[in-house]
């Protein structure tokens, strides 16, 4: 499941300011404050208008920014965590396995004060070992976040909308279904007390919880949470974001089980071609789509098209050599079991 990364820099940022204002040793001083403020929140504007790599520069301005500033822990921890999260949306795994794993580390060093924000890093942790089919860490990290913030996280909303939403997933991926479905609508019941969240978000935790549904096979309930995301993004002219182009697709395969239609093809290529014109057309997540979209094509007997799809999708494959089993997708065979019951 693609995941973006959550900028809670006001929530932060007045942390910081009050640690300035008060007087107390070792905080940062006001201006590199404000120039890391403005550089973060350029590259939160960034991101969701689609600008990954764009956004993904700013941050690295930020760092460097965190790293010349004398005493500025809390920022290099802050700009690790960001960096870290982007990279993963951006298909470079073991560079955000790294710079998550660093923003934790940082955040551990600034006692209670980092623990939301440690939290946050260790769930996009979670997230990622999940996305790369890591089953056993995502578990193990889920159930040692899991413990420790069990009461600490009432109010902070955004944390735990976080932390649920990676709990959820580590859940699924370790085919604790129940478990995983009770999570997500956890979240959801605290984004709806919190509207002013991030619309990514929002839509991210109804396609989670869409496909867990799908999994235990309750499929109407199932494409009904991936419309959910799909909407919250189109009503909000939010739809050049790798969130869209995940709900959307992950649709158009859940429709396809029922039907051969148009819509079903429509719907992925429009998923297709919002992850060309925003992570490029050398990322992993454009091949899974591409090998869908093949396998759509096929069933609806347009085998020239079906076979330029997957060959463009096995080219990337070989390039980013990440080819992995998705474990977090609507599966082909689901279309293989439902045609052979008609």
């Amino acid at each position: 499941m693609r995941r973006g990364f959550v900028c809670l820099i006001a929530q932060w940022s007045a942390i910081v300011i009050g640690c300035v204002a008060s007087g107390q040793s070792g905080a940062p001083q006001e201006e590199p404050i404000r120039r890391w403020m403005s550089l973060v929140e350029t590259a939160r504007q960034q991101r969701q208008a689609g600008a990954y790599q764009e956004a993904y520069q700013t941050l690295q301005q930020a760092s460097a920014l965190s790293q010349a500033a004398p005493d500025a822990l809390q920022m290099r921890a802050r700009s690790y965590e960001y960096l870290g999260s982007l990279a993963a949306l951006l298909g470079r795994p073991i560079e955000a396995e790294a710079l998550l794993k660093t923003a934790i580390q940082l955040w551990e060093k600034t006692g209670e004060m980092g623990f939301v924000a440690r939290s946050q890093a260790q769930a996009d942790l979670i997230s990622l070992y999940a996305e790369t089919g890591r089953p056993a860490q995502a578990g193990r990290l889920a159930r040692s976040l899991a413990a420790e913030c069990d009461g600490r996280l009432d109010q902070n909303s955004a944390a735990a909308n976080r932390v649920y939403r990676a709990l959820a997933t580590a859940a699924y991926l370790n085919q604790d279904l129940e478990q995983a479905e009770t999570l997500a609508r956890k979240a959801i019941q605290i984004q709806r007390l919190n509207p002013g969240m991030m619309l990514e978000e929002r839509s991210q935790i109804h396609t989670e919880l869409g496909l867990i549904l799908w999994k235990q096979g309750r499929k109407e309930e199932a494409r009904q949470e991936l419309r959910t995301a799909v909407e919250i993004l189109e009503k909000n002219q939010r739809v050049q974001v790798v969130e869209y182009a995940t709900a959307l697709g992950n649709l158009a395969m859940m429709v396809a089980t029922d039907q051969n239609s148009t819509e079903s093809l429509e719907m992925m290529r429009r998923a297709i071609e919002v992850v060309r014109s925003t992570i490029g057309t050398g990322h992993v997540f454009l091949a899974h789509l591409l090998s869908d979209y093949a396998n759509l094509l096929k069933r609806a007997r347009r085998g020239e098209e079906s076979k330029a799809a997957r060959r463009e999708a096995e080219t990337i494959y070989q390039r980013t050599l990440i080819q992995q089993p998705r474990r977090y997708s609507v599966d082909m065979a689901d279309l293989t079991r439902q045609a052979s019951r008609r």
